[in-house]
């Protein structure tokens, strides 16, 4: 018996899509409200972003000088007291041989000159123990001036370094005759008061011992 098979017409057939998958359907993407809704929301958080980052940096341009000031004015008090506590009465003969006093306020910039020593275990062998120490104000500046051979020449180097930027300086010594304070001529005074006037800060005064 031979058997023939014809294949079978017209087999597809179309299936109809659930209510289901229709809505899901109509759920792809987002309508041009979202969109809009969502960039809205997003300008207002840049915006809140950037005025929290122009507050910090604001505060931090305002900070960063003053911060550095304080440093500046830290360093000087520092170096004052260092060089005061160790003032000795030794007079000294500049580059031209002249003869200066041990200890003088005021000469011209030149705020404050002094001898002073040099503690042993700072002491270099080659040198001397001694240190001629100047405070001078140039441009608004306060500058300290080293020289490690006090009777020096032409030749003589010093070192300097600028160390508070001022408005002004004034000092006040206690004079051990009178007992007062005011200008001191020919000694050296038992105290030193010191005010820097400071740009934003006002006056600041400091008191130093001398021994």
């Amino acid at each position: 018996m031979i058997l023939s098979c014809e294949p079978n017409a017209q087999m597809t057939k179309i299936i109809p899509l659930s209510n289901a998958a229709l809505k899901y359907s109509k759920q792809q993407g987002f309508t041009l409200l979202e969109i809009l809704i969502a960039l809205a929301i997003f300008a207002v958080m840049s915006m809140m972003a950037y005025a929290g980052l122009a507050a910090i940096l604001d505060a931090r341009a305002s900070t960063v000088p003053r911060a550095q000031q304080l440093a500046q004015l830290q360093t000087t008090l520092y170096l004052l007291n260092e060089d005061l506590s160790q003032v000795i009465k030794r007079p000294i003969r500049d580059q031209l041989g002249s003869s200066e006093p041990a200890f003088s306020i005021g000469r011209g910039n030149e705020i404050l000159v002094f001898t002073r020593t040099v503690p042993s275990w700072l002491a270099n062998s080659s040198e001397t123990n001694l240190l001629r120490v100047s405070y001078s104000l140039e441009k608004e500046a306060l500058y300290r001036r080293v020289w490690t051979i006090p009777d020096r020449t032409q030749q003589t180097e010093y070192r300097r370094r600028k160390l508070l930027v001022t408005q002004g300086v004034t000092i006040k010594g206690f004079s051990a005759k009178t007992k007062t304070w005011g200008e001191i001529v020919g000694e050296i005074p038992q105290a030193l008061d010191i005010s820097f006037k400071l740009d934003g800060l006002g006056s600041v005064h400091r008191t130093f011992l001398i021994h």
